[in-house]
């Protein structure tokens, strides 16, 4: 009787196992240098490949957008080839972009995909990464400040900084309404309240929460009080966790261990200690951040190397904001 339970259990683990890491992201960094590089894309693509990686977040479409113009379908193509071969050859399932306003993709992302007739070439998921939890950012000489805010609200602070942030998410969800193409609105979060998630998942398919943690064995501590507030509202959303691989965070474990053995291990701890998150959250796999700082980790920790060459002008400080 033991053994049979013992199997079961196992079989229910792997069960889990399979359901949450269906989807596994990734950010993209540096895409501006690598987009048109055949030996960096196809660097890129093999990378995404060997670690089984289904979404590609690209980052740098602002500064793309600046070499060809996104809207312009005579210009843009070299886009659309990038995307056509990750999905055809190299069974990329979506292709995310992510920029910091509603109006970038009014301007920028949404053109693109509308000029594009093949589905294949066309961007899949919208993604929002505005850091509104940053108060400092949202101070008055801070960058979303100065940016975003300032022209359009009378206070710059956290409370006006959440307002743009869901005004950009409706006018995200307004434009994917827009065309025939399936687009997904999803957004990455830190902190935030109860009443703030439930006011944001009204408007996303899809909300990455960051872990960062230098190892796996914290992550389910770390975002369990958050998931207990989106837990609370009922909200049936799909929950990514991220991970990022800066060397002060995941970089030096996932040197020497894999992306599934970091799942496997949140896995665990939510089947052991958040059963009742299990079963009121829709958990749809990891979010990982971001391609050179794995690169950095393999090379370091691996080859023994100082810093990767491609990459020895991104690795040093790599910021969040892009746009």
């Amino acid at each position: 009787m033991k053994l049979i339970k013992y199997v079961l259990i196992a079989i229910c683990l792997l069960n889990i196992s399979y359901t949450l890491s269906t989807e596994r992201e990734l950010y993209v960094n540096n895409f501006n240098n690598i987009l048109g590089s055949y030996h960096l894309e196809t660097e890129l693509l093999e990378f995404v490949k060997n670690h089984e990686i289904n979404t590609l977040i690209l980052y740098d479409l602002h500064k793309i957008n600046k070499r060809f113009p996104l809207g312009d379908e005579t210009k843009n193509g070299v886009l659309a080839s990038f995307i056509v071969k990750a999905k055809v050859e190299y069974g990329i399932q979506k292709i995310s972009a992510s920029g910091e306003s509603g109006d970038f993709f009014t301007n920028v992302i949404h053109p693109y995909n509308i000029s594009r007739k093949n589905s294949k070439e066309k961007i899949d998921i919208y993604n929002l990464e505005y850091e509104y939890w940053d108060e400092e950012s949202s101070s008055n000489k801070g960058y979303y400040c100065k940016s975003y805010l300032k022209d359009s609200y009378q206070k710059c602070n956290r409370e006006n900084s959440f307002k743009f942030y869901i005004e950009s998410l409706k006018i995200m969800r307004k434009l994917a309404n827009e065309i025939d193409h399936p687009i997904q609105i999803e957004a990455y979060i830190g902190k935030f309240t109860g009443k703030e998630v439930q006011n944001i998942s009204n408007h996303v398919d899809r909300l990455l929460i960051h872990a960062y943690v230098r190892k796996p064995q914290e992550s389910f501590h770390y975002v369990k009080n958050r998931l207990n507030l989106l837990a609370g509202i009922d909200s049936k959303i799909k929950v990514s966790i991220l991970y990022s691989s800066e060397m002060k965070f995941l970089g030096k474990w996932f040197s020497t261990q894999s992306f599934q053995t970091a799942e496997e291990i949140f896995f665990k701890d939510l089947q052991k200690e958040g059963i009742n998150l299990k079963d009121k959250l829709n958990f749809q796999g990891f979010t990982y951040y971001n391609y050179s700082y794995f690169q950095y980790s393999l090379e370091r920790f691996k080859n023994h190397k100082n810093k990767p060459k491609l990459f020895s002008s991104i690795t040093n400080k790599v910021s969040r904001r892009f746009i």
